[in-house]
């Protein structure tokens, strides 16, 4: 009863927090990126607390429950990119576009309308996989804790979500970020903590884990797996979660230490994590790999202290989905509607239609959260979407070069067939890199494709060749 009372409490603390932060919101700038206003300190806590999400927790403590700590080395790789991020992408994103509100907005100024609309529809189903996984996750919660079941607790978590985003956009979604971030950083550590005592300390779980589960460079038995694994973690993504946080960097140096902090801060937590998942290992032998964060949760903590992991849990959870559910509200409304309508819509009008938008994204995600079992195979899924799109284009600007329209065109369907290629050609485990692939095909093409025709040219030019048609 008294864990059940710290859930509510924080669950209405968080609404409360959302609602009043987004109170002075009235234009569309506030709503997306806000005014350049936040503090290195809110910007790291947002961009931490929405990285991190529910695949981190038990997604993560699901494949190391059953392959073991390699797959702490291979979620490591994220670092990596956010330090790409920091010092590559971001510098380059704030010089050449620093009052865009989204990157569909960056890719319409290099890709015309197509490049936006295509990957404004790419960044939603990017997204909507991204919010499927979280509010799946509250369901597993709601039904493992407090026996409502998994749909009720995914539409009690999600309706909580949408409130806020849905209300005060970006702005309620960065101070609600920060009040989870301050949750996440006490519950998860506590949670650790007391399921190593459970176990019997360091030196008991060490001695009495399978060999396999200590193993730091072998996937299941093959290195080259390990390598796969970690290659699709440390590739830069450009998410449209991290581009957002770029473009509300009041400059270049605060873009990059936030990134930088934030991926510092990664390196311990999913210490954490992995302690949780290892000590599962031993407590719970045999079960369902996805149950055994939440069994050690569930069966392991004391009243009061799991009250508080469970809010450690949601906190994390949260964070993830409203951002996302931020971001892909824009994109339809900028990047899709309003570049196919014909009459320009008036800046109130953009905002009222993104707020609907918010409502109708969470609805749909909810019925989406029920289509799938495994929380990280369902994510890498729909990433598949986002990298011929948006990734490889993206990478070609960092070299200062674009193509046309009709050369990015062909480029993105190859890289799409590349996908598909590839996915139906090699082992299961290795469809982990496909968007990898996808990627890179994509951007071969594109420059092979350029050099070729003629097309390529570089985005500072003022003479830019947009389309040949």
């Amino acid at each position: 009863m008294i864990d059940l009372v710290i859930v509510v409490l924080y669950l209405v603390v968080t609404l409360a927090v959302g609602i009043f932060a987004g109170r002075n919101v009235k234009s569309m700038k506030d709503f997306s990126v806000s005014s350049k206003i936040f503090p290195t300190s809110v910007l790291v806590s947002t961009i931490f607390a929405t990285w991190m999400g529910g695949d981190d927790l038990i997604g993560v403590s699901e494949r190391i429950y059953s392959v073991g700590a390699v797959f702490l080395v291979t979620s490591l790789g994220q670092s990596l990119s956010l330090f790409f991020h920091a010092y590559v992408i971001a510098p380059k994103v704030l010089r050449g576009f620093p009052s865009k509100i989204s990157i569909g907005e960056i890719m319409g100024d290099l890709y015309g309308k197509p490049g936006q609309v295509i990957s404004g529809i790419a960044n939603v189903l990017f997204s909507i996989a991204y919010i499927a996984v979280q509010i799946k996750a509250i369901g597993y919660i709601c039904n493992s804790f407090f026996g409502i079941s998994s749909f009720f607790g995914i539409v009690i978590g999600s309706m909580i979500i949408i409130a806020y985003s849905s209300f005060g956009g970006i702005r309620s979604v960065v101070f609600t970020d920060v009040l989870q971030f301050g949750v996440l950083i006490i519950g998860i550590p506590l949670m650790a903590n007391v399921a190593l005592e459970k176990v019997g300390g360091w030196e008991y779980l060490l001695s009495n884990l399978p060999e396999q589960h200590l193993e730091l460079t072998s996937y299941q038995g093959s290195f080259w797996l390990f390598v796969a694994y970690f290659a699709f973690c440390a590739f830069p993504c450009f998410s449209p979660m991290l581009i957002q946080r770029i473009l509300m960097a009041k400059d270049e140096r605060q873009a990059s230490q936030s990134l930088v902090i934030s991926g510092i801060l990664y390196v311990p937590f999913y210490a954490v994590i992995t302690i949780i998942a290892l000590s599962a290992v031993l407590m719970f032998p045999g079960i369902d790999p996805n149950n055994a964060f939440l069994n050690v949760l569930n069966y392991s903590l004391p009243t009061v202290v799991k009250g508080f992991a469970i809010t450690g849990v949601l906190a994390v959870i949260m964070s993830t989905a409203d951002s996302f559910l931020n971001v892909s509200s824009i994109a339809v409304t900028r990047d899709i509607i309003s570049v196919l309508r014909t009459s320009k819509m008036s800046d109130k009008s953009e905002l009222l239609l993104s707020r609907g938008i918010t409502v109708l994204l969470g609805i749909v995600s909810i019925y989406v959260a029920t289509m799938f079992y495994s929380m990280i195979d369902f994510g890498l899924y729909f990433s598949n979407f986002w990298t011929p799109t948006v990734v490889a284009p993206m990478f070609l600007y960092l070299f200062n070069l674009k193509t046309d329209i009709k050369t990015y065109l062909v480029s993105v369907a190859v890289g799409f067939v590349s996908i598909i290629i590839f996915r139906y050609s090699v082992p299961g485990d290795y469809v982990v890199i496909s968007q990898i692939v996808g990627a890179f095909v994509t951007f071969i093409t594109m420059y092979v494709l350029g050099k070729y025709l003629e097309t390529l040219s570089h985005p500072y030019d003022s003479n830019l060749v947009v389309s040949r048609a």
